[in-house]
């Protein structure tokens, strides 16, 4: 049995609006973020996707809004682990805006 991944840079808690949409089937998941860093999020969710499974994401936050392709990396049974395998450069800077928000408490956990 190969341990659960670690995530690859440290994540801040951080709650937003997130749209999950499996890229195959186009299942939509809609929830909240618990977790947020550089390189992916935890989602909590009811029933997670199966590890592998691509996705588009779209966060929303003060009223900005981050879309990104990833992938589950873990799934449990209170969410999944997602990375982010690209970003545009826009997104990217709305992301690293965020976590440096967070880093200096400025931001508002609720979106």
């Amino acid at each position: 049995m190969t341990p659960p991944q670690r995530p690859r840079s440290l994540r801040k808690p951080f709650v937003a609006a997130i749209v999950i949409t499996d890229m195959i089937s186009e299942q939509q998941i809609s929830g909240r973020t618990s977790d947020l860093s550089i390189n992916g999020c935890f989602v909590p969710t009811q029933s997670a996707l199966s590890p592998g499974v691509k996705l588009r994401i779209a966060v929303v936050h003060a009223g900005a809004k981050v879309v990104a392709l990833g992938h589950v990396v873990s799934a449990r049974g209170d969410g999944m682990s997602i990375a982010f395998d690209k970003i545009e450069q826009r997104d990217q800077e709305v992301l690293e805006r965020w976590l440096s928000e967070l880093r200096l408490g400025k931001t508002d956990r609720k979106s």
